[in-house]
């Protein structure tokens, strides 16, 4: 595997890392429609307002906590195109999350999401996996053309999403007082028996958490078709996860 380092500031990039006119067109384009944004202001089809940058430098663990808008586009998410990479100290593309965006795209509560909701039949032919997923931005008929795909593919490849953690969720992430993106639906568990995640494994001598594997890449590119990213791309790795976030993905191309 090829360590992922943090990627170096172009003459196109600000102070933190994060190419504006690109961030915001990626944003614009993923989620069409119920927002603008304007200089430094993220306007909803509403009137609610929303800062895209508030001008503080964040640490790593700050990034995680507090995020503005433009944050999430800290760290550029490297698709399975890429190969296999060992992802360097804190580097978590999309575990950035601005906690009220997502909120706004859908739903502040548990009740508000719900009516979002739908059951998607995942892997129906190779057994009765129903998943609760939110219909917004398309996101179960998504899941549904993964599913498709995956139980198409051979019995090795197809075993990987037998056993599937689930979809909506309205929880906070262990640990901590966010939300997860299970909350809103927007998330998947593809296998927990194929599942390494970070907090398992105790760090080695030099402190760094050794980072484990066992999905293939071939899958995640089946998600990442339809507008979702891996959780295997982060420092802080959750292997089994997938969550849609096309922003990201969109931000990836432009950023080449």
């Amino acid at each position: 595997m090829v360590l992922l380092a943090a990627i170096p500031l172009s003459a196109a990039q600000g102070g933190d890392g994060v190419d504006q006119a690109d961030a915001k067109a990626a944003l614009l384009e993923a989620y069409p429609g119920l927002f603008t944004i304007s200089g430094n202001t993220v306007t909803w089809s509403d009137g609610a307002t929303m800062v895209w940058d508030d001008g503080k430098a964040r640490t790593a663990e700050e990034l995680i906590k507090s995020p503005d808008i433009e944050d999430m586009f800290h760290y550029v998410y490297p698709t399975a195109s890429a190969g296999d990479l060992i992802p360097d100290v804190d580097f978590d593309p999309g575990r950035i999350r601005n906690e009220a965006f997502f909120k706004k795209l859908y739903g502040a509560s548990a009740a508000a999401v719900g009516h979002h909701l739908t059951t998607v039949k995942w892997l129906p032919k190779l057994g009765k996996y129903p998943v609760r997923i939110t219909s917004l931005f398309g996101v179960d008929a998504r899941l549904s053309k993964i599913s498709n795909a995956l139980q198409e593919m051979p019995a090795d490849m197809s075993r990987f999403g037998l056993k599937p953690g689930g979809g909506f969720n309205w929880r906070v992430i262990a640990g901590t007082d966010q939300l997860s993106v299970h909350s809103f639906g927007a998330a998947f568990d593809i296998n927990v028996g194929y599942s390494d995640y970070w907090f398992w494994n105790k760090p080695d001598d030099k402190g760094r958490i050794p980072f484990k594997n066992r999905i293939p890449l071939s899958i995640v590119t089946l998600f990442e078709r339809q507008g979702f990213i891996w959780g295997g791309r982060w420092y802080h790795y959750d292997t089994m996860h997938f969550e849609y976030r096309p922003e990201l993905l969109l931000y990836k191309e432009k950023q080449g």
